[in-house]
């Protein structure tokens, strides 16, 4: 792997280490997706890891992928997220997709692969070049305790600025339930783009299609959010750290 530009982002990490700090939190960045998945079978029982990440479909031994994960004062791990690179230089996202996009479907859910469709956006349509996919994301904990606040914008950025230390990407991008979307989580954390209606999956029982939006960064949108100051922590967090 190679590490770009440390000094960029600086303000950013700092000012992301005293939130984190504040809410009791330690980050963890690992690349051994062996040993990731042995932390999800402890803190989320009932989650697969998924398909783009799975170390029995993939090696990542060349650097291409890591992961973050947070633990709380009493190291319970309670957030995840993961990434890795795509090189689609001389192929659009959309072309990539389109041929590949049973590679990105939700995880523990039997799908009927040939009903599952991909529809391209404008945006997948013109973004070329090095990928990073961000996957895996997730924010536990007890209700109301980190969920909704500052820190999910936080946590997601950091993987941002991580992934351009590492990869110095061209476009970043992910896919989220149209119900986690349409909340409001996509613009919290930071993906300033979508193309709406992206995939759609059906499952095997019947029940109605699963639809997601892609979210997706250039390059030059990672460096504006990086650039941009964190909300800071709400009081009651604050004073419980």
């Amino acid at each position: 792997m190679t590490f770009h530009n440390m000094q960029f982002g600086e303000k950013f990490v700092a000012s992301s280490m005293g939130l984190l700090a504040s809410y009791g939190l330690t980050l963890r960045v690992g690349y051994d997706f062996d040993q990731y998945e042995s932390l999800l079978k402890t803190a989320r029982p009932g989650h697969r890891i998924c398909v783009p990440f799975d170390p029995e479909l993939h090696g990542f031994s060349d650097g291409s992928a890591f992961w973050i994960v947070a633990t709380d004062s009493k190291d319970t791990l309670v957030h995840t997220q993961a990434l890795r690179l795509l090189n689609l230089t001389g192929i659009s996202l959309a072309e990539h997709l389109q041929a590949n996009f049973t590679d990105f479907p939700p995880p523990t859910i039997a799908l009927d692969l040939e009903r599952s469709n991909y529809k391209a956006g404008p945006g997948a349509q013109r973004m070329t070049g090095r990928m990073a996919y961000h996957g895996e994301f997730w924010i536990g904990g007890a209700p109301g305790q980190f969920r909704g606040s500052a820190l999910s914008a936080a946590l997601c950025r950091y993987g941002f600025w991580m992934a351009l230390q590492h990869w110095d990407p061209d476009h970043m991008f992910s896919f989220m339930l149209n119900t986690v979307a349409h909340k409001g989580f996509a613009s919290r954390t930071g993906w300033m783009h979508q193309d709406p209606a992206a995939l759609q999956w059906y499952p095997r029982d019947g029940q109605p299609p699963i639809e997601t939006v892609m979210s997706y960064l250039h390059r030059g949108d990672i460096e504006f959010l990086l650039d941009l100051p964190l909300a800071k922590p709400e009081v009651e967090h604050a004073k419980a750290a």
